[in-house]
C-alpha cells in the first residue's frame, strides 16, 4: 500500500545549489514502495534523513549555531537544518553547517554544495546514533568536507567530538573531546561555553 506521505523526503522541483536540480531521482525498492516504510538514514537512501526532533536537540543546534556567528569571521555563515549535495543523488541534511557567506547571502537556495561548506555538525540522539557515528561521516568525509563536529550528551548535557578530514581526504581524525567547553583552532578559533549555550 503506498501514501500520500511516499515522496515527502524528496525535494520539490526547481534549482538548489548554483544551478543544481533539487528533484533528486530516488528509485525505491518494491517491498518499500508496498508498506510505505523507509530507512532514511541507509548507505543507498538519496536523502539522509535525520531522527526526530527533541527538544535537547533544538536547544544545542541554535546554540552552537548561534555561539558559531557570533565568532566567525565574515566569510562565513552557520546555518540550520539546511541540505548539503554530498553527491549529485545524495543529500544530508546537517544539525548546523558552516557556510560560505557568498552562498548563504542566496535565501532562495535550498541546498549547498559540499565544498561550500566547512564545517558539518550532527546532534546525536536515541534514533539517529548510528548513522551520525557511521553514515553520515563517511558520506561527508569522501563530499571533501573539511571538518565535523558530533555531539553526543549525559544527563542532557553535551559535550562535543571535533574532527578534522585527514591529510589524504580518506576519513575523518578526531581532534579532540570536549566535555565543559569547546575550544578548537580550525576552521577558525572557537571557544565556546557548552555548559552555557544560548537558548
Amino acid at each position: 500500500m503506498t501514501s500520500v506521505l511516499d515522496d515527502w523526503l524528496q525535494p520539490r522541483p526547481g534549482d538548489g545549489a548554483g544551478g543544481v536540480p533539487d528533484r533528486l531521482s530516488l528509485p525505491r525498492p518494491a517491498a518499500e514502495q508496498r508498506d510505505g516504510g523507509s530507512d532514511g538514514g541507509s548507505l543507498d537512501a538519496g536523502l539522509i534523513s535525520t531522527g526526530a526532533q527533541t527538544r535537547f536537540r533544538e536547544r544545542v543546534a541554535y546554540g552552537l549555531r548561534t555561539a558559531l556567528n557570533a565568532q566567525a569571521p565574515g566569510d562565513l555563515v552557520a546555518v540550520s537544518r539546511m541540505d548539503v549535495l554530498l553527491e549529485p543523488e545524495r543529500r544530508a541534511r546537517p544539525d548546523v553547517s558552516l557556510v560560505d557567506d557568498l552562498a548563504a547571502s542566496d535565501d532562495r537556495r535550498t541546498c549547498y554544495l559540499a565544498e561550500e561548506v566547512r564545517l558539518v555538525i550532527e546532534i546525536a540522539g536515541p534514533d539517529s546514533a548510528v548513522p551520525d557515528r557511521d553514515v553520515r561521516p563517511h558520506h561527508y568525509a569522501a563530499a571533501g568536507i573539511p571538518h565535523f563536529w558530533r555531539v553526543e550528551s549525559t544527563g542532557c548535557r553535551p559535550f562535543v567530538y571535533s574532527y578534522e578530514l585527514d591529510a589524504g581526504g580518506a576519513g575523518y581524525q578526531v581532534t579532540g573531546v570536549h566535555h565543559t567547553r569547546l575550544t578548537v583552532g580550525t576552521p577558525f578559533p572557537i571557544e565556546i561555553d557548552l555548559e552555557r549555550l544560548p537558548r
